[in-house]
């Protein structure tokens, strides 16, 4: 399990629970020394994967994402006037690399350190078993924090999309080439964002679903996944 963690996660390492140490270099005194330590660990990484923090980040990346889309759009739209429209048109194209550039490369980051966070999770809660832990850190509200509002811009999103699509048809009054981009950036970027943020909130569902202990039934006993 921690032979999966790479170098080039290292970044993310910082502030964050160190893996668990391999089995032979294990130390705890006994069973509820590591329980405490595990629960300690999930705890923080959970807050690290499903934070405020974090979807606001996620949400800012989207909103430079769209600005940046408005550069290319106007850059199209000033390149189509010639004449002086050109210079307009290579300062918004220099805008719009300065802004979405980063935000592409921030974005990786920002998948990178999910990632990273998401092994460590299964690398503690593969340790042992705690029910009364365990149900806490499924983070059902999180979750729900995070799938909302995500599903409301994956909405937004696809309908700005196909808003953009019908406008860019031929024909009077139709619209031009750099708002239908503009339009077009718009809309996926929004949908991107939307989906990664839901995707978050279903994936630590999903872990914890495989990797921590069976929610009780509420009648009848037993338990299930």
């Amino acid at each position: 399990m921690i032979s999966r963690f790479s170098p080039s996660a290292a970044y993310a390492a910082t502030r964050l629970p160190e893996p668990p140490p391999p089995l032979h270099l294990r130390t705890w005194p006994d069973h509820e020394a590591l329980l405490a330590d595990r629960a300690a660990a999930l705890a923080t990484l959970t807050v690290r994967r499903l934070g405020i923090g974090r979807l606001v980040l996620l949400w800012l990346l989207g909103a430079v994402g769209v600005v940046g889309w408005a550069a290319v759009g106007l850059a199209i739209q000033s390149f189509e006037q010639g004449g002086l429209g050109q210079v307009t048109g290579l300062v918004a194209l220099f805008l719009a690399a300065f802004l979405l550039i980063p935000a592409g490369v921030a974005l990786g980051f920002w998948l990178e350190r999910g990632r990273t966070v998401r092994l460590l999770l299964e690398a503690w809660a593969d340790l042992a078993r705690d029910p009364a832990v365990d149900g806490r850190v499924r983070a059902h509200r999180r979750c729900v924090l995070w799938l909302l509002p995500s599903l409301a811009l994956c909405l937004l999103g696809v309908w700005a999309t196909s808003s953009a699509w019908s406008s860019a048809t031929t024909g009077p009054g139709s619209a031009t080439v750099g708002e239908t981009v503009y339009a077009l950036g718009l809309g996926l970027t929004v949908l991107a964002t939307g989906v990664l943020g839901a995707v978050q909130s279903y994936a630590h569902q999903s872990w914890s679903g495989r990797f921590l202990s069976p929610v009780p039934e509420r009648w009848g006993g037993g338990a299930h996944r």
